[in-house]
């Protein structure tokens, strides 16, 4: 099943850049240099700008289905980690690349409404990442974001890996990469999660490989 091939993966919600692009656009678009006030971090304005989420996400799930040999499995609680906290508005969609050494893609979809997914074996990310006033995340930056992401995945430019370092400190690493750059994500981690995971898991990296193409 796959909570048990996947199980142990923590559900870290942390923003990832788009190789520079993202963060720059997010807020300086209708901030200004200035910035946003302070009351527009603990405010949503019209969540349901992102609605749009749901309908990107099942197009691009479809269409990977169609281009790359999957197996798809959709149901609530696929993925228990990923739903936790999380009221969903439609069931949970996995897509497992036929080729084992290619990264698995799990997507949650929650009635913010927005997405949780999971990239390979331990790297989540939510859309939007926050959805406040002050963020002023848009369902089509979100969406290009996803699918920059995806993409990369796809074509075997993601890896991931827990470091233990010669301090004694252990660190969950996450890369992404295109012609056009690269992008990385490095999150400590604590003793009891870290012996979680490494439990649970023979394996402290992954370099994922390409999808394999539909002939």
């Amino acid at each position: 099943m796959l909570q048990i091939l996947l199980r142990g993966a923590p559900v870290q919600l942390f923003h990832l850049p788009v190789f520079g692009s993202y963060n720059r656009r997010m807020s300086a678009h209708r901030w200004g240099a200035a910035g946003p006030p302070l009351e527009a971090y603990s405010r949503v304005t019209n969540r349901e700008r992102f609605a749009s989420l749901h309908d990107s996400a099942a197009g691009c799930l479809d269409r990977l289905e169609r281009e790359f040999e999957t197996e798809r499995r959709e149901a609530y609680g696929l993925d228990l980690e990923l739903e936790h906290d999380c009221n969903l508005s439609r069931p949970s969609v996995a897509l497992l690349p036929c080729d084992v050494g290619a990264a698995p893609l799990i997507i949650a979809f929650s009635d913010f409404p927005g997405l949780r997914v999971r990239f390979g074996r331990w790297y989540v990310v939510a859309f939007p990442t926050c959805g406040c006033d002050a963020c002023d995340e848009t369902a089509e930056t979100e969406a290009e974001r996803l699918g920059s992401l995806i993409d990369n995945m796809t074509a075997g430019r993601f890896r991931e890996v827990i470091r233990v370092r010669a301090d004694g400190t252990a660190w969950k690493e996450s890369e992404f990469w295109s012609t056009g750059g690269s992008c990385a994500e490095e999150l400590r981690l604590d003793q009891t999660r870290t012996r979680k995971l490494l439990d649970e898991c023979e394996r402290r990296s992954f370099e994922w490989g390409p999808w394999p193409r539909r002939h």
